[in-house]
């Protein structure tokens, strides 16, 4: 055996007990630390390196991060708690304390107490107004009957025992939610440096590199599914993660053509998200884009390295196509808060004179009748209105309503109920019963149907009846209805398998359009669609009850569909309309489904209108202001973009008439 056998031996020999890396790498090492490498030693060691990729080429996935990744700057502050940021604000003026308290109970029973964190306060403030003024209602009525106002004693409100229960228990379950967080992101905390040192033990295990490879991705994994952490550790979490990939990547001195594999991979996954990034561009929902835009970046994050040579320029396209949406949601922003400073003019303009008409003197019912008349229409116009800058939100509001809460407080006052009015009602209600009793053998399902819809709306608009006659009254009528609805549900209970049946081959067909597959010849892709289009309308009823969300899935993937061919919105209504128009004219009973289609556009019309009217009858309310100018302006704006679209409506309308 030569010398150079002998050596070989022995180092192999020495090395049994270190991984299969270590031993190729000391391999390597002896051969470069030689003065004269022969021409066979020379290939002899890339022998080794070639055999070495191959093995890891066999055993290791390539989508492994095998460099440190990029720190990433998010175009926004990441929103810690989501569900605390869903928080939407509820209008619950008006309502009763039964209404309240209603309210008040789903939200401690809903599963996302953070959702109505704001909303509480509003529920809580409304509660007790009603509160103050049914005391104030029965001091004054004991007043009046000749008591002496040292002897009263007010009632103990059992309504308001029940609404101080929920409230705590609201804070009780709040303060429980948040702990929970709290600990829950502590002992992620905790098992994510677990990870982290279970990588660190992987460089001091002499097993193979197949082996160690797979224990590290799944590591990887075990990472990413953990959790949140607490804020204030997150930066010295992930440097510490960092570091430690970077101490196991050069330990293991991946070769270079699975390196630049995995680059490649990473390459072209960054790329993708850069193109994502550069079409948020022309996405005109900011809010929308702004939200997409930071998914991007959290799979930016989530992505790993490329090549060095790359590494700069594809984060400058990604970072340039971030500032650009950014840039254009601040002006977004901006153009927002120019407007709500307008409204905001606007609304304290209508607070003055809501205050005009509260405090005003009225002498009889004529003036009191036309002093509401045109607090109604404030109040119209305010909602009408829009957004002011949330800092002045809640007082703006609380103002306004205070005034016509004052205002119709009096108003209260001046018409006391008396019981010529309860007799009136007694009978009014019991023409009504008289009225379902004669219906309720009917077999005319639709029309009767309709028909007890509309006598149960104007039963809830007459007022109270005689105490002596409510329940009676009531359960007669009720009596009468449930039995007509009874025999239809029962009639028509057989036909539930059909629309069952029908519900799926509607849902087969919005998979079709989801899956379309454009040509590139827009005149060919319309054509097909409008085929899946014609298909799904001549499918038969579904299940009334999911009949609203098959009909949206359906338009939603028209929309995105739609949007694909680059059409403007103005062009994809226009063609949706003129889609629909023919696949009108072209159905069975389309004298019928074209009446249906002109009522929907004519109720359209109608509220479009109602809004100019309230418009245009109001404008003269801001003629005394000293910024009046800007607001008649801004509203003059608001009734030409109303009135474009009202002439568009009424064209299309025209074109479902000639429909023979």
């Amino acid at each position: 055996m030569s010398d150079k056998n002998i050596n070989n031996t022995e180092t192999v020999n020495n090395t049994e007990s270190v991984s299969s890396a270590e031993r190729i790498l000391q391999k390597i090492k002896e051969r470069q630390n030689k003065e004269i490498v022969s021409t066979d030693e020379i290939i002899e060691q890339e022998d080794i390196i070639e055999d070495f990729s191959e093995e890891l080429a066999e055993d290791i996935d390539s989508d492994i991060d095998f460099e440190k990744p990029e720190t990433v700057i998010y175009p926004t502050d990441e929103i810690e708690n989501e569900e605390a940021n869903d928080d939407v604000i509820s209008d619950y003026s008006g309502k009763s304390k039964s209404e309240l308290l209603s309210f008040l109970n789903e939200i401690v029973n809903s599963d996302k107490i953070l959702k109505f964190n704001k909303n509480i306060k509003l529920l809580k403030d409304e509660f007790y107004k009603i509160i103050e003024t049914e005391n104030e209602e029965r001091k004054n009525k004991y007043l009046e009957d000749g008591g002496a106002e040292k002897d009263y004693e007010q009632v103990k409100d059992i309504d308001e025992t029940t609404f101080k229960e929920l409230y705590r228990k609201f804070n009780d379950k709040k303060e429980s939610f948040l702990k929970k967080t709290d600990e829950e992101k502590k002992q992620n905390l905790q098992h994510k440096y677990e990870v982290i040192k279970e990588i660190d033990d992987l460089i001091n295990k002499p097993e193979s590199f197949s082996k160690t490879f797979n224990r590290f991705k799944e590591l990887q994994k075990k990472w990413n599914a953990i959790g949140a952490v607490p804020k204030n550790d997150s930066k010295a979490l992930f440097e510490d993660y960092n570091i430690q990939i970077q101490k196991f990547y050069e330990y293991l001195q991946v070769n270079k053509e699975l390196r630049e594999l995995d680059f490649k991979k990473n390459l072209e996954l960054k790329i993708d998200l850069c193109e994502k990034a550069e079409e948020l561009l022309l996405e005109p929902n900011f809010n929308k884009a702004k939200k997409e835009l930071q998914t991007l970046h959290k799979k930016w994050k989530e992505t790993g390295a490329v090549s060095n040579e790359n590494r700069e320029e594809i984060w400058k396209r990604f970072q340039d196509a971030t500032i650009k949406i950014n840039e254009k949601f601040s002006e977004y922003i901006e153009e927002i808060k120019l407007q709500q400073e307008k409204n905001l003019e606007a609304k304290e303009f209508l607070i003055q004179r809501a205050k005009e008409y509260s405090t005003k003197e009225y002498t009889d019912h004529q003036e009191w009748k036309d002093a509401s008349v045109q607090v109604v229409e404030l109040q119209k116009l305010w909602k009408k209105i829009g957004y002011v800058p949330k800092e002045h939100n809640s007082d703006i509001y609380k103002d306004f309503k205070n005034a016509c809460d004052a205002f119709f407080g009096r108003i209260r006052q001046y018409y006391n109920e008396s019981e010529k009015d309860k007799d009136d009602n007694y009978q009014k209600k019991l023409d009504l019963c008289i009225q379902a009793e004669s219906l309720k053998e009917s077999n005319e399902w639709n029309n009767t149907g309709e028909i007890f819809i509309q006598i149960q709306k104007e039963w809830k608009k007459i007022g109270p009846v005689p105490k002596k006659h409510s329940d009676e009254i009531w359960k007669r009528f009720r009596k009468a209805c449930n039995t007509f609805f009874d025999r239809k549900k029962e009639y028509f209970k057989d036909k539930k398998q059909n629309e069952k049946e029908n519900l799926n081959l509607k849902k087969e067909i919005i998979n079709k359009i989801n899956e379309f597959v454009f040509s590139g010849v827009q005149v060919d892709d319309l054509k097909k669609l409008k085929e899946l289009q014609n298909e799904f309308l001549t499918v038969g009823y579904v299940p009334f009850e999911q009949k609203d969300e098959i009909y949206t899935q359906y338009h939603q993937a028209i929309e995105n569909q739609l949007s694909k061919l680059n059409i403007s919105k103005e062009k994809q209504s226009e063609l949706k309309f003129n889609e629909n128009l023919e696949l009108i004219k072209n159905s069975p009973g389309s004298d019928r489904l074209a009446y249906k289609e002109i009522i929907k556009l004519q109720n359209q019309v109608d509220s479009l209108n109602d809004d100019i009217r309230i418009w245009e009858n109001n404008i003269g309310f801001f003629s005394g202001s000293k910024k009046s100018e800007s607001m008649v302006k801004n509203i003059l704006d608001k009734i030409n973009a109303a009135k474009n679209k009202v002439q568009q409506l009424k064209e299309n309308i025209r074109d479902l008439e000639n429909i023979k």
